[in-house]
């Protein structure tokens, strides 16, 4: 089933003020709908774009982030542009832009933004600002890196 619960609205107000949750491939969501945005409490979102809203908990997919606030959950696959990460862990996938605020990155892509602190596993980074965190493995191609401790698998340190 699509909706486990939907709090304050129904689906049919629900996707009328959020047209892209009508198009969206996901299931047993429990979201909340406030008159500004919708807060997503739990549930499995397979496909489609993300356009609003926070994000509290649950496991992302596959689809298109556009925007809004991810406070925790699993991250699998897709690709993020813009937006803030306050928490949470990524698997796998493409980071257009938006700003890392804390977290395990565990593989993919980050192609630019802001990364305050976590923890980066793997991946490739190919632009954008480090302020603080610990890098285990990967590949730094450029950017800048402000704070923090990195060792990738030759050995090379980061600081």
């Amino acid at each position: 089933m699509k909706y486990k619960q939907i709090i304050n609205s129904t689906q049919i107000e629900l996707e009328k003020k959020y047209p892209w949750l009508a198009e969206a491939d996901f299931k047993d969501a429990v979201i909340e709908d406030t008159p500004n945005y919708i807060i997503w409490k739990d549930g499995t979102w397979k496909r489609g774009t993300w356009k609003c809203g926070i994000w509290k908990d649950g496991t992302w997919k596959n689809g298109y982030w556009e925007g809004g606030l991810w406070e925790r959950g699993t991250w699998k696959c897709g690709i993020w542009n813009m937006g803030t990460w306050k928490d949470g862990l990524w698997k796998h996938g493409i980071w257009k832009d938006g700003t890392w605020e804390k977290g395990k990155w565990e593989g993919g892509l980050w192609e630019r933004g802001t990364w305050k602190r976590g923890t980066w596993e793997n991946g490739t980074w190919k632009n954008g600002t480090w302020e603080c965190g610990l890098w285990k493995d990967g590949l730094w191609r450029r950017g800048l890196w402000e704070g923090g401790i990195g060792k990738d698998k030759r050995g090379i340190i980061n600081k």
